[in-house]
């Protein structure tokens, strides 16, 4: 026997005992019937985000021992609907026809039997034991066999999980011995004694639900008034829950009462009641009438009672207008033909009032004086690096040649393309240094993580952002590390002549379009500055505003803003910190570019093939 956890909007976990062949719709109608959700046919089973198929057994379902289910509402009740029969002899004879999800097996065998000039006439029910092992009838329906007349009495086709759609239920006679029929006698009688102690319990829920319903409502009058009436409503109701007229909670078209609904309207709802089923309204429709006449005598401000019978004189469109208004507010109250409903334009008179606190008396604590009370954790922030700070930008044409010194315009020679003996040693000794530190590198927790990116953001204070579109313009513009990848992809478009464009950001080489906009500027590795390209499906002979195309500038300004913020032996460490990626970037900003010479030369480390 398994288990399954059903956790109920009301936030208990109900404990269902199952066996391999236990539908769903028991367990959900066993819970619902435990909790007082009622009717079970508004709610569903899910596990996660999907919702179960009612009508399969434990078996069929996916699931295993001690599955973690949720009871929810479901936004249309579940629709019983004729189901299909076809019952298959043991001839190979096939017989159809449509029955209630209520009926017994049994009385489907019978209804074959009973039809006129039958030819299964006192055969399906009859139990044969002229033979020396009784033979009693058998129904299959998938891998479960209902066994002899009393489970086939028991069990009906919504037992079976068919409340609509077709199924084949295959009718045999087979040899069962005593123990057999006995142990299955035992478990219809403990099935039938479980089903009669879950009314019950239904029973009792949905009493006190309306016993609450009607304390809320003779509560809000006058509170001297004698509350004998209410008294006599509930031993009546007390009554008819032992006689034969209690309601019958399976068929009733109800829903759950929702008591903290009722006692904490908004203002300006709507709260919608209705009477108890035909069995008691009888006893309550005096105690409710005097109850709203209590109600209405108060003249309560800003409270509108209204009944039915206040809607007589309008069309039946207006009516339906009407009482679907009272309705819209407060959904899952019980609905019935007699309503009555109340409107409320304030706070529920159940709440407690909130009295505000007293200040005048206030002191500080003892222990407290001498002591900075308003220094705490956040006190060390320096909110300034969260904000944007001023970017400063420039427009400038990668066309435009930059020479900055009488250096830089010297061409190199060949001889130093070439690599030598000496180069291949630093190399090898530089890898042979890389490798033993991460041998030896220690492992870090995630405080020490934290703390050495705190250390890289108090490294630099501005980063240069340098945006290059297709058409050879570079727009240049300071950032702070703590900034994220969002703020570059605003500033762009900030900058765009057509704002709607459709446009990514990468870095390369490789190629690394900027997905994640939450990361920081350091977690995309875009510190200390970087060179980021503009991408985009749609060509466009200007990408930037025309006034900011107007103010283009020389490169060598953007250079010297370069040089300002950033030092030199900033930009050495960077490069040491990951030299693949950022040498050709820093390199680019710090303007080590090579002057172009009016006749091209061909280096000597350039091997072109001969023709």
């Amino acid at each position: 026997m398994a288990t399954l956890q059903v956790l109920c909007p009301n936030g208990r976990r109900q404990n269902v005992k199952i066996t391999p062949n236990s539908k769903l719709l028991q367990v959900l109608e066993e819970v619902c019937k435990k909790q007082g959700y009622l009717p079970p046919e508004d709610y569903n089973l899910i596990q996660g985000r999907k919702t179960l198929d009612l009508t399969l057994a434990f078996r069929y379902c996916g699931l295993v021992n001690n599955s973690k289910l949720e009871l929810v509402k479901s936004s249309s009740s579940r629709a019983e609907e004729d189901v299909l029969i076809a019952l298959q002899l043991e001839d190979g004879s096939r017989q159809q026809a449509s029955f209630k999800p209520s009926i017994t097996l049994w009385d489907i065998l019978l209804h074959w039997e009973n039809q006129p000039n039958s030819p299964y006439k006192d055969k399906l029910t009859t139990i044969n034991d002229s033979e020396a092992s009784v033979k009693h009838p058998v129904c299959i329906y998938m891998r479960e066999e209902v066994i002899g007349e009393t489970a086939l009495r028991n069990t009906t086709l919504k037992q079976l999980g068919l409340t609509g759609g077709k199924a084949v239920i295959r009718m045999v006679h087979r040899a069962v011995d005593d123990h057999t029929l006995a142990k299955i006698i035992q478990d219809v009688e403990k099935s039938n004694a479980k089903k009669v102690k879950l009314e019950d319990i239904a029973s009792q829920k949905y009493l006190e639900q309306q016993n609450q319903l009607v304390t809320q409502l003779t509560s809000s009058g006058d509170k001297t008034t004698d509350t004998s009436s209410e008294t006599r409503v509930t031993q009546n109701m007390d009554t008819t829950s032992h006689s034969e007229a209690r309601p019958n909670i399976g068929s009733e078209n109800l829903e759950p009462m929702e008591v903290d609904s009722m006692t904490s309207n908004r203002s300006g709802s709507s709260l919608s009641m209705t009477n108890q089923p035909d069995s008691t309204i009888s006893t309550t429709s005096t105690t409710t009438d005097n109850s709203i006449n209590r109600l209405r005598e108060m003249n309560i401000p800003g409270v509108d009672i209204f009944t039915p019978q206040d809607f007589a004189d309008l069309s039946p469109q207006e009516q339906a207008i009407a009482t679907r208004l009272a309705h819209r507010f407060v959904p899952g109250l019980m609905r019935s033909n007699h309503q009555t409903a109340v409107s409320s334009s304030t706070q529920s008179r159940h709440q407690p009032r909130q009295i505000a606190p007293n200040l005048t008396e206030f002191k500080f604590p003892e222990e407290t004086k001498g002591k900075d009370v308003y220094h705490n954790e956040l006190s060390a922030v320096n909110r300034e690096e969260f904000k944007p700070c001023d970017r400063e930008s420039i427009l400038y044409s990668l066309e435009e040649t930059l020479i900055t010194s009488k250096a830089a315009a010297e061409e190199l020679s060949d001889d130093f393309f070439e690599l030598n003996e000496n180069d291949l040693r630093i190399m090898m000794t530089d890898l042979q240094k890389k490798v033993e530190s991460m041998d030896n590198e220690m492992l870090m927790t995630k405080a020490l993580r934290q703390a050495a990116l705190e250390e890289k953001y108090n490294k630099y204070e501005k980063v240069i952002i340098r945006i290059q579109f297709p058409n050879k313009l570079v727009l240049q513009g300071l950032f702070r590390p703590r900034e994220t990848v969002f703020a570059i992809n605003k500033y762009v478009k900030e900058n765009l002549e057509d704002k709607n464009m459709s446009f990514y950001l990468y870095t390369t080489p490789p190629k690394t379009v900027l997905k994640d906009q939450s990361q920081t500027l350091l977690e995309a590795n875009l510190v200390p500055a970087s060179l980021i390209h503009f991408g985009s499906d749609m060509e466009h002979d200007s990408y930037v505003t025309l006034p900011l195309i107007s103010s283009i500038s020389p490169r060598l300004k953007a250079e010297e803003l370069v040089a300002k913020c950033l030092k030199s032996d900033e930009i050495s460490s960077a490069c040491s910190d990951n030299k693949k990626s950022q040498t050709s970037r820093i390199s680019n900003i710090a303007g080590s570019s090579s002057s172009s010479s009016s006749e091209p030369k061909v280096p000597k480390w350039l091997k072109l093939g001969k023709k």
